[in-house]
């Protein structure tokens, strides 16, 4: 394991425990519209004091994240299928009995449950956490905590199982990420079947700006021989490198979870060994016995700052409000009110232009695919010829064909790849900076409307970081895709045909075949291409939503909190905005500590 980083070990001026008790106490005494604010400290406290160290299990759906745990934890219990398993947060803590609970988005009393001949847990779960038992959540469920004794949770680990992100059900990818911010490190599985995609790739860069650890698990390797399982661990190696820049990358685990399980469930130490657990459970415990608690404090001090900005975003907007008379405020409501319309409209702008730019990009990319296919069929088609024209042999021209293709496909399609990339990523981003200018500046205009109509501070828009640069496919299967280039078999052919009618037909099959394997390598390439291009500007454009909709709640929140307090002191409010200048003082300082 390596050393903690810097960011982990830099110290601030007061423990953070002391600094969250005092901004809880800053918030009760500001009363209406913190409380959900001072829940979170409220929450991140309790966490620092039990050392209660939260670890995600993450990576694209049917990897092994829910068969992984079942092995951590020695039991059969949470569910796995073909079919995308796990779709709400579940969390497991330490716990001296087995036990389910389940928690509601309604906050319905939470319902509890315990192990039973009639039901078992594993099919509780099932009902409630898995697609199949509650489809797009109709149960309503809002999160599920398991109370297990096993050992790795008497660490202080709560394990979350997330659901799978890339998968067809997109709720699934938006609950992933939601439940990101607060957890404190993570376990990314990934798996040869596919090797890491673009979009797992794409969540592992946003998962490394959260977290300060990372572990990375390569499962089912049971399904690789030796020399598979090195080139894999090689080609994964070298992909990590774009999230994972420092030193020779991070150390990647083999492992099988399935065979993890089945050991853990006999009872065979061997075979657990075998199975690479072990070695990640040794490595786990040695990184919770040597730097859990920086970490978390790290991550803690992440979260504590978010919660932080919000508050003194909103004391200063409700301050500024406060010093004004009833009948003004109303009127500078009014007035910021009557800018969003125009923010509305500009927005509603923005998005059209998006959608017109990316339809023009995918038009491009057509023409490009075009165009490959011409260079590639250039390229590729005179040595295939060459072997047409002369081999008088069909099978012995197959053999050729065959090997010449599985040598030229790769050579021609690798190196083509990287280029048409490269070339889609330079206008893609080219594209999006312009958009990141508007949004920024929609964004800005919104803050500055709020800043000069309440006369705050001016905060530069948080937007600016949260969009993700577009990032074309890294990785590409180029691997042969003939299946049977003799339907009918050479020993039967051979008997029933002549060796003239079996060349001329195999001409005619081999001829069609490469040819269409080129356009098959094409259509991959054109497909996830598209794809990326389609989910980055999907994505900005509902991020670009999502930052206008808080930015404005925002302010629209301090100015009711300010009218609430004006109406409760008869207009009186000298003295509370002395208060709240001293609570906005303290907040500030207690901020400040966090470094």
């Amino acid at each position: 394991m390596s050393e903690p980083s810097a960011s982990i070990t830099r110290g601030s001026e007061q423990p953070l425990a002391e600094t969250l008790a005092r901004a809880q106490d800053c918030l009760a005494d500001l009363g209406a519209g913190y409380e959900t604010a001072r829940a979170d400290l409220d929450q991140l406290g309790g966490r620092l004091a039990e050392g209660r160290f939260h670890l995600a299990v993450l990576g694209q759906f049917k990897r092994g994240k829910s068969t992984l745990l079942n092995a951590l934890l020695g039991e059969d219990l949470l569910p796995t299928d073909i079919l995308p398993a796990t779709s709400i947060p579940t969390y497991i803590l330490a716990g001296e009995a087995l036990r389910v609970r389940v928690y509601f988005l309604d906050e319905a009393p939470p319902q509890d449950f315990l192990p039973s001949a009639q039901l078992p847990l594993s099919q509780v779960l099932a009902d409630y956490v898995s697609e199949q038992g509650n489809p797009h959540n109709r149960r309503g469920v809002s999160r599920v905590e398991i109370f297990h004794p096993a050992a790795l949770l008497r660490q202080g680990v709560v394990l979350i199982d997330t659901p799978g992100i890339g998968s067809t059900l997109r709720h699934n990818t938006e609950i992933t990420q939601q439940t990101l911010p607060r957890c404190d490190a993570a376990v990314f599985l990934v798996s040869p079947d596919p090797p890491l995609t673009e979009t797992e790739l794409e969540f592992l860069g946003r998962a490394r700006a959260l977290l300060p650890r990372i572990f990375y698990l390569f499962n089912k390797i049971d399904y690789l021989d030796g020399q598979e399982l090195q080139a894999s661990l090689n080609f994964l190696r070298a992909h990590l490198r774009e999230v994972e820049p420092q030193g020779e990358g991070p150390r990647i685990f083999p492992i099988s979870a399935r065979q993890a399980l089945a050991a853990r469930l006999g009872r065979d130490e061997q075979g657990l060994r075998a199975s690479g657990l072990a070695e990640v459970e040794d490595n786990l415990i040695d990184f919770l016995r040597r730097e859990k608690m920086q970490v978390l404090q790290a991550a803690l001090k992440r979260q504590a700052g978010d919660v932080f900005s919000d508050a003194v975003m909103k004391l200063r907007v409700t301050l500024s409000a406060l010093k004004l008379p009833q009948e003004e405020l109303q009127q500078r409501l009014d007035q910021f009110h009557q800018t969003l319309p125009e923010i509305e409209r500009e927005q509603l702008a923005a998005s059209d232009v998006l959608s017109g730019d990316l339809k023009r990009l995918v038009a491009h990319l057509h023409d490009e695919m075009l165009r490959l296919r011409e260079r590639a069929l250039k390229d590729i088609s005179p040595d295939v010829e060459t072997y047409l024209d002369s081999i008088e042999d069909p099978e012995e021209m197959e053999r050729l064909v065959r090997s010449t293709l599985e040598r030229a496909i790769p050579k021609f399609f690798a190196p083509a790849l990287q280029t048409l990339t490269q070339a889609v990523r330079e206008q893609a981003v080219k594209v999006l900076q312009l958009h990141q200018l508007r949004s920024n500046n929609l964004i800005e205009q919104v803050r500055r409307n709020a800043a000069d109509i309440f006369a705050v501070p001016y905060q530069a828009p948080a937007g600016e970081a949260a969009y993700i640069a577009f990032a074309p496919p890294s990785t590409w299967n180029t691997q042969v895709m003939i299946s049977d280039l003799d339907p009918l078999g050479q020993r039967l052919s051979r008997k029933l045909l002549s060796r003239r009618f079996r060349r001329n037909r195999t001409v005619k099959r081999l001829r069609h075949q490469y040819q269409a394997l080129i356009g098959q390598n094409i259509e991959q390439i054109s497909w996830a291409l598209r794809q990326s291009l389609e989910e980055s500007f999907r994505r900005y454009d509902a991020d670009l939503r999502e930052q206008l909709k808080k930015t404005v709640g925002a302010a629209q929140d301090a100015v009711r909190i300010a009218m609430e307090r004006k109406r409760a002191l008869r207009h009186e409010t000298a003295a509370e905005e002395v208060q709240l200048q001293r609570h906005l003082e303290r907040l500030l300082e207690l901020q400040q500590s966090l470094g």
